[in-house]
């Protein structure tokens, strides 16, 4: 019954003292020893209220009020703050004298990136010993192996999360400053060690478009270099799901992209679309190499047709250049246009093009000044809705009582054309369009402001050029082995084109007729093989060709 007591009272002494050690153990005291390591590491100055030792629900430490100071150049106040970190370690390796530590949890961490007026981004530096700010914007920041990642990869934790907290960017660069936050932040990363696999659970909510982001799947192993053998996630935004995977070396990386619906409605961006549409069978593979970005290949089908691209682009400044080329067949122009637009005209078909692209920027003040590309495009069997371009010729004839088919629309079998962009300026060259009813060619320009300058020579059949010339015989200086060539003119705007005959072209013909008939009346008179009489017959006769009467 002693010896019972004995170990009961030895129990409850052993308790009391292991419950008193963070009251008898101040480890504030060694706040000077790795106080200077961490901020050493991350290149920050940092602040912390109290650490102490915990024995409930584990034994460890607890961090309260810890904050990593913003770079002076952008703010005085933190770039990271989290109210309390509690490290967990386990029991029995530490009653041999060995820690390791089973658990890490941040409570309610708040993150402010921040990129100033002069595109720069306060994490630039983070992790970058002896490194000043940039002068110039950084729009992608290479790495660095000495920052935050390189002391994860050093840890030996079997789990490490974040309880809560909020990440916030700001954006002063841009005529009107944009801020975005990302709140509800749920992060649980198990099993980080050096030569493990990491598995990673990411959940939270993106404001202002309250849109739910879910990041899920592995990555590593983990290594001292930051060499990432294998990653593979599975990214959820919004209703959108993406299978992400790839590998990274140092500052470079090679990422596969894929997903297998995106509707455009769901995405977190404004685009200039009418109505959402669906973006299928998305395949995406590419890599980085420091600030270059190549975009080895993409391809997705868009209403019934295919999509393939290419290209590369340099970051690191205001306005990064880029060069790339794309490629489509069987796309449904029709359901296109309708999506990208409203306008009274529209065409549709099954679409083929081919386009190479380089330039600077993606806002369209950029765009417009330094755009350059040239390429084809070919539409098979479609038609022209809200016009008829022969009851519009018909009508700059002044052609009166005559009905060129449909009201408005001009069926086609092919249109063909050349296309040379520069300078906001899209260059129609070699322009073919084949109809049941005409045959045209020509050229002209399309502005990015839509405004049209188009010129084409309408070669009509000869029923159609038989109907218009025998309502209009002025017309008929224009036929040419029966059928009538006309220029057409189309100006204005893809709201509202304008189309017109160039009348002064006619005219000009009738003028050199008559001309000719009279020098040849004039001369025959001279030489006296044509009497007065004969000239009067002649002349009648040519009026009566000319104008049918």
């Amino acid at each position: 019954m002693k010896i019972a007591i004995g170990l009961l009272v030895l129990v409850v002494l052993l308790v009391g003292m292991v419950l008193a050690l963070p009251f008898l153990v101040d480890l504030n005291a060694y706040q000077d020893q790795y106080k200077p390591l961490i901020e050493e590491a991350l290149n920050r100055k940092v602040q912390l209220q109290e650490i102490r030792l915990t024995v409930w629900p584990r034994v460890g430490a607890r961090v309260a009020g810890f904050a990593v100071l913003d770079d002076p150049a952008f703010s005085s106040g933190p770039f990271a703050s989290l109210s309390s970190l509690d490290v967990g370690v386990k029991i029995m390796p530490l009653l041999s004298g060995k820690v390791e530590v089973e658990e890490i949890t941040l409570h309610s961490p708040v993150i402010t990136v921040i990129k100033n007026k002069n595109g720069v981004l306060n994490a630039a530096t983070i992790g970058r010993k002896g490194v000043p700010v940039p002068e110039k914007p950084s729009r992608a920041p290479i790495p660095s192996t000495e920052g935050p990642l390189k002391i994860l990869a050093l840890l030996a934790v079997d789990r490490v999360s974040i309880d809560g907290g909020k990440l916030t960017y700001r954006d002063l660069s841009a005529a009107n400053p944009t801020e975005y936050v990302v709140q509800d932040l749920e992060v649980l990363l198990r099993e980080v060690r050096l030569g493990q696999t990491p598995n990673l659970h990411f959940a939270s909510r993106v404001q202002p478009f309250n849109m739910a982001v879910t990041l899920d799947g592995t990555f590593g192993p983990l290594k001292e270099s930051m060499d990432i053998d294998a990653i593979n996630f599975r990214l959820g935004v919004g209703k959108t799901d993406f299978a992400i995977t790839g590998h990274a070396a140092g500052n470079d990386a090679t990422v596969n992209i894929s997903s297998p619906v995106i509707n455009t409605a769901n995405l977190p961006m404004s685009l200039p679309l009418k109505k959402p549409i669906d973006i299928k069978d998305l395949k995406i593979t590419a890599e980085v190499k420091g600030q270059e970005a190549k975009l080895n290949s993409v391809s997705f089908h868009l209403f019934d047709g295919e999509v393939k691209g290419q290209g590369k682009m340099i970051a690191g400044s205001e306005v990064p250049p880029f060069k790339g080329s794309v490629a489509f067949q069987g796309l449904q122009l029709g359901p296109v246009l309708k999506a990208v637009a409203e306008t009274p005209v529209s065409i549709s078909g099954t679409a083929g093009a081919d386009l190479s692209l380089q330039g600077k920027g993606f806002s369209m003040t950029d765009l417009t000044k330094v755009l350059e590309g040239a390429g084809h495009l070919a539409v098979k069997d479609g038609k022209i809705e809200g016009v008829n371009i022969l009851q519009e010729v018909a009508d700059a004839l002044k052609v009166a009582g005559i009905s060129m088919g449909e009201a408005k629309a001009t069926a086609f079998s092919t249109i063909e054309s050349d296309l040379i962009i520069k300078q906001g300026v899209i260059n129609v060259q070699r322009l073919l369009m084949d109809s049941h009813d005409f045959q045209a060619t020509g050229g002209g320009t399309i502005g990015f402001d839509q405004k049209l300058n188009l010129i084409v020579n309408l070669n009509l059949s000869q029923d159609v050029s038989q109907k218009i010339s025998a309502a209009s015989p002025v017309v008929k200086i224009a036929m040419r082995e029966g059928r009538l060539v006309l220029p057409l003119t189309i100006t204005g705007t893809a709201q509202a084109p304008s189309y017109g005959v160039d009348l002064k072209n006619l005219t000009g013909k009738v003028q050199e007729q008559v001309k000719q008939k009279v020098e040849e009346a004039v001369g025959g008179l001279l030489k006296g093989t044509t009497k007065p009489e004969d000239l009067k017959k002649e002349g009648q006769e040519l009026l009566k060709g000319l104008f049918g009467r």
